[in-house]
């Protein structure tokens, strides 16, 4: 089965108030967020970026919002655009702070993209759906722009205005780095997978 031709984009520009400093600088197994989410995307895409205006510290290309601060959809507007200057079909974003999704989860997701203009993953949790570790294609970047427009910020209001698809996987990959607590979390996890 082939992957959708995708530009990988790593989302690294929220202002982590939970977290205290800059979460996507955080170290987890001896590498940073944000460099941990871009690995992943590049085990699968040819193309990655981190979306980024805070000038955070990366060895992949790294591209501004176009309209800061607009949260996560301001992120997934920027990388649409990008990805349809590249002539890519479409762009999956990772949000760095998901820092146990790897390359299966990615390719998963990729493979059940099928017709739909997108495809998250559904969980067992709040929310249902994970719409930042997503795929969305540049069909959506209309609907992002005019929800940008209308002041909206949140991924999950894009998902669902486009009756995006959702995949069921089986995995503990979506834990979400939001406190110190979670990064602690996330390591003992990451120890526990290693063989």
């Amino acid at each position: 089965m082939s992957t959708p031709r995708l530009l990988g984009a790593v989302l690294a520009g929220g202002e982590s108030r939970r977290f205290g400093r800059d979460k996507a600088a955080e170290v987890l197994g001896g590498v940073t967020l944000v460099d941990r989410a871009a690995r992943t995307l590049g085990e699968v895409f040819a193309n990655v970026v981190v979306v980024s205006t805070k000038g955070t510290a990366s060895s992949w290309p790294t591209i501004p919002d176009l309209r800061p601060p607009c949260g996560p959809l301001g992120g997934i507007e920027a990388a649409l655009r990008e990805a349809e200057e590249a002539g890519l079909e479409g762009v999956f974003v990772l949000a760095c702070d998901l820092p146990l999704v790897g390359p299966e989860t990615v390719r998963a997701i990729a493979y059940a993209l099928g017709d739909a203009d997108a495809v998250a993953p559904a969980r067992d949790a709040v929310p249902p759906v994970e719409p930042l570790c997503a795929i969305y294609r540049i069909a959506c970047l209309g609907r992002v722009t005019a929800l940008l427009d209308e002041g909206q910020r949140a991924a999950h209001i894009l998902f669902d205005s486009v009756d995006g698809a959702t995949v069921t996987l089986a995995t503990s990959d979506f834990l979400n780095v939001n406190t110190v607590a979670d990064r602690r979390r996330a390591e003992s996890e990451l120890r526990g997978r290693r063989p």
